[in-house]
């Protein structure tokens, strides 16, 4: 339009602004006597009658976000086939001529990108996408605030134009986003949710802070190409001088994989809020300062396949002796395990597991020969600091299993205290035949089913009678007997006293076996007695913090019991990042405090990184529905319903599923004899309680209730007050009756960890 000319009341003064969403003139209000901004919308976008309703009732919700960093929209007017939003006139520079000054220095971009990341986390909260975020979008008025343009005025197009992977391609630069800032996701033409916009973030920051993008091409196909294949540079190798911690947050949200990226912009928020608070320096805990080591599963060499077990128990081991030297953070055998195979080159590595050095080796093992090699390296460079070969015969398997750790803690320059001496030392089982049963016991437990729980048990059987009663074998014993209770596979009673049993005959051997001490626990767990389970687990822990699946489930009992422990929390995600379990009892902690939000991320997230459908699921898809998402708790129910069909936890999943859709007689249709009578965790059975109150069952409701007290769920404050599923349960006498008995129990815990 011509400078000087009038659109309604509305005075043309100068154009300011255009793009694939249209012309930007600055005006003034002649009824109001205020400047605005109108944003000229092409004809194509408004071209039938139906697309104009749809842009308006999107323009409505973006105007009804009403948050400081998102430019206001005052109105959508159509005057003599002009289509036009009135919108709140910023006065500053976009970030794109701020990167073209030079870039903000580093405290204003802290101060600047977190106002940019509470927008996000707001319009996201609102259902809101942008899908074109870009420095050009963004701007940054003469008082320092910033402010989103254009926010989520895409949409519309972009969901008819989804359908067509080619025309998102050549669409790029319009409405469909500006293709350096397009996220994988967006590039194919796939289904967008929110995480799309936390990808175009971190281009922001990343051009930002070094003053190129982290993905380029010489033309639109490699360019395209280079955000689907590469990994992005961390902002550090550009320039050394930023914050580390800086560099890796960058990083997570430019993560291909949805999973993995960075969940929700308040967490970006978040995570810059606290380096903006330490003047970017954050403070580190000592042992997120100690060395960090990741053994990689090392690999088998022998001829025969099988031997596989050998390779990988001795890799447990090692890193076993590992993390008992307090000064070293070495990553846990579960997430050492997920990595084997793994083609990611040691930055990599070195970057997602927060580590400063990698193990690797080989293992060749023919008849009672045995040749052994192994390389210490620095992971962030990939330059090798200590290699060394070892042969001899299965009869030196301790010696070199020790010789490894030792020559690892003398090559990264760390002192052995007395008891950790003492430890890498210790050789549980002698006979180097029983220790290969127990090998591998250990293996075919860890797979989690009836043919490799029964084969464990014959194995440790067998490794019995060649030493006769031994500490470690008899609590390792005692384990197989609590999973075969905990995976449905043996009638609880039976099952657990035939747990408590080998524990007790370990323990009496050896009353600090921590194995011996840990099983005690967990059987104690499973009877409802979290307060001896939270006693002996602790105990445990102290005793050998190697194995994680000890700390899991102090997280779990810790949540389950209403003392949630942080600290644990964060221990678990440092040492043990890939294991499914270590988001789940995150979210779980979160869920039982009421941040549901959290709660979903951390279960998505969990539910990503499980092999296969379980119960994992059918919890994290109800920690999903508990923060609001009940479709999506539904499609993942009922995906795992069809999934485990035939199965106790099959119906329990499509109970679930019904419940949450609030449909009582489909609900009782789906619950199998079989899925009635089993016998369920404190957890599920809670669970299970508050889908009959969604229901509206209140009898069913109070009944499982007092299961999952009687089994150990006595989180008083997420039952009385927190839990959104029990709402319509709080009035109940019995219920108001049943909280009053249960708070005693639960303050005595409180005050017992207070002290």
């Amino acid at each position: 339009m011509e400078v000087g000319t009038r659109l309604g009341p509305y005075e043309i003064k100068a154009q300011i602004g255009a793009g694939g969403m249209g012309e930007v003139y600055r005006a003034v209000d002649t009824r109001l006597g205020r400047e605005v901004a109108l944003k000229m919308l092409p004809a194509e976008f408004t071209a039938d009658p139906e697309q104009q309703r749809r842009f308006r009732g999107e323009a409505r919700a973006i105007a009804a976000l009403d948050h400081p960093n998102i430019v206001t929209i005052h109105s959508v007017e159509h005057i003599d086939d002009i289509h036009f939003l009135t919108m709140e006139l910023v006065k500053g520079q976009t970030l794109e001529e701020m990167r073209q000054d030079g870039g903000p220095a580093l405290p204003l971009f802290f101060d600047l990108a977190v106002q940019l990341a509470e927008a996000l986390a707001a319009a996201h909260e609102s259902g809101i996408i942008h899908r074109d975020l870009k420095p050009a979008n963004i701007m940054v008025t003469d008082a320092g605030r910033v402010k989103v343009l254009d926010f989520g005025l895409a949409k519309q197009q972009v969901a008819d134009l989804e359908e067509s992977a080619t025309e998102v391609h050549t669409q790029a630069g319009a409405v469909l986003g500006t293709a350096p800032y397009m996220s994988p996701e967006q590039v194919q033409g796939q289904q967008l949710d929110h995480r799309t916009d936390i990808f175009s973030l971190g281009v922001v920051f990343h051009e930002l802070l070094t003053g190129e993008r982290p993905f380029r091409g010489d033309n639109m196909a490699s360019l395209l190409s280079s955000i689907l294949r590469d990994d992005p540079p961390p902002v550090t190798r550009i320039n050394p001088r930023l914050p580390g911690a800086l560099a890796d947050l960058i990083l997570r949200c430019l993560d291909r994989d949805l999973g993995a990226r960075c969940q929700t912009a308040h967490e970006v928020s978040v995570e810059l809020g606290k380096l903006l608070a330490a003047d970017a320096e954050p403070v580190a805990s000592a042992e997120e300062r100690a060395k960090g080591v990741v053994v990689l599963p090392f690999a088998n060499r022998s001829s025969d396949p099988d031997s596989e077990y050998f390779s990988d128990g001795l890799t447990e081991e090692v890193i076993a002796d590992l993390s008992r030297v307090s000064s070293l953070r070495t990553i846990s055998r579960n997430s050492a395990m997920a990595l084997k195979g793994t083609t990611k080159d040691s930055p990599t590595l070195a970057r997602e597991l927060n580590v400063s050095h990698l193990v690797t080796g080989s293992v060749r093992r023919a008849g009672n020969a045995l040749r052994v090699t192994a390389e210490l390296v620095d992971a962030r460079t990939d330059a090798p600091i200590w290699s060394d070969k070892y042969s001899g015969t299965m009869d030196d398997v301790f010696g070199i299993q020790e010789e490894i750790a030792r020559k690892i803690v003398a090559a990264l320059e760390v002192n052995l205290t007395d008891s950790e001496e003492h430890q890498v030392a210790e050789r549980p089982i002698e006979n180097v035949v029983a220790y290969d049963c127990y090998l591998r016991a250990r293996q075919e437990m860890l797979r989690w089913t009836p043919d490799g729980l029964r084969h464990a048990a014959q194995l440790v059987d067998e490794a019995l009678t060649l030493v006769g009663d031994n500490p470690l074998l008899l609590a390792t014993r005692g384990q197989i007997c609590w999973t075969e209770v905990n995976i449905m596979l043996a009638p609880p009673e039976v099952g657990l006293a035939r747990a408590a049993k080998f524990a007790d005959r370990a323990l009496a051997l050896d009353p600090d076996c921590a194995l011996g001490i840990f099983v005690r626990g967990i059987v104690a767990g499973l009877r409802g007695k979290v307060e001896q389970a939270l006693e002996d687990v602790g105990r445990a822990y102290e005793l050998d913090r190697s194995d994680t699946n000890v700390l899991t489930e102090l997280c779990r009992f810790s949540n389950a019991a209403g003392i949630p422990d942080t600290d644990l929390l964060e221990r678990a995600a440092r040492i043990d990042p890939l294991n499914q379990f270590t988001p789940f009892v995150a979210s779980t902690h979160y869920s039982l405090t009421g941040q549901f939000e959290e709660a979903a991320v951390h279960a998505r997230r969990a539910m990503e990184l499980a092999p296969a459908y379980s119960m994992l699921h059918l919890l994290g898809a109800w920690q999903v529905a508990e923060a609001g998402y009940r479709d999506e708790g539904c499609g993942i129910l009922d995906k795992v319903s069809e999934a485990l069909d035939g199965t106790v936890a099959g119906s329990w999943a499509g109970f679930m599923a019904a419940a949450l859709q609030g449909d009582a007689e489909k609900a009782q249709s789906r619950l199998t004899p079989a899925a009635r009578d089993a016998f369920l965790s404190d957890h599920f059975a809670h669970t299970m309680a508050s889908a009959y109150s969604l229901l509206g069952l209140r009898d069913d409701a109070m009944r499982w209730l007092r299961i999952s007290i009687d089994r150990g769920f006595i989180n008083y404050p997420y039952l009385a007050e927190l839990d959104p599923f029990l709402a319509d349960l709080r009035q109940d006498p019995e219920f108001v009756q049943l909280m009053v008995e249960l708070r005693p129990r639960w303050q005595a815990l409180v005050a017992r960890k207070q002290f």
